[in-house]
């Protein structure tokens, strides 16, 4: 079962890192990245065209790039882990840390976006971010069951295997 949870793991954060965050093109132009929730590709280019000179809001744009970069590592990662690695051992464990960790912390930004924090725990929502809520909500459960999935792969990863019993003839 540890194998199986590490493989499906890693296949998991291949496929989100390497496919999905990578299927539009956001690596080589930000406004692409944001086209999956409904923003016009054009619009989006003609208002980064107009804060570009604005120096930090250009560089917030532009973070989304480094977002698409960043899963990049993470998703060769895994697909380092699914050929090079054995699969719910320790020598995996440290992928699995690391996508995990991630995933919580993607899962609790994009619930404090969404309202959630506010909602259950009184942490408010970014002021200029609260009216994003619809658009953020499904990443809070997509992010959220990465999160669970991989800190079950890597809690299986490190924790001790029971001796095995010698076969007898």
């Amino acid at each position: 079962m540890r194998a199986a949870v590490s493989t499906i793991a890693l296949l998991v954060a291949a496929l989100a890192q390497l496919g999905l965050m990578q299927a539009e093109g956001g690596l080589f132009d930000s406004c692409r990245g944001f086209t999956s929730v409904g923003v016009d590709l054009e619009l989006c280019r003609a208002i980064t065209a107009g804060i570009s000179h604005k120096g930090w809001l250009a560089l917030a744009v532009a973070k989304a790039r480094a977002e698409n970069a960043f899963a990049i590592g993470h998703g060769v990662g895994a697909v380092f882990g699914l050929l090079f690695l054995r699969k719910g051992t320790r020598e995996v464990a440290v992928v699995h840390l690391m996508h995990a960790t991630w995933a919580a912390v993607v899962c609790l930004a994009n619930a404090q976006v969404a309202g959630l924090l506010e909602r259950y725990f009184g942490i408010p929502t970014e002021q200029n971010l609260g009216h994003m809520a619809h658009i953020i909500t499904p990443f809070v459960f997509i992010t959220g069951a990465q999160a669970v999935l991989y800190l079950v792969a890597f809690l299986l990863s490190v924790t001790k295997r029971p001796p095995q019993k010698a076969k007898t003839k």
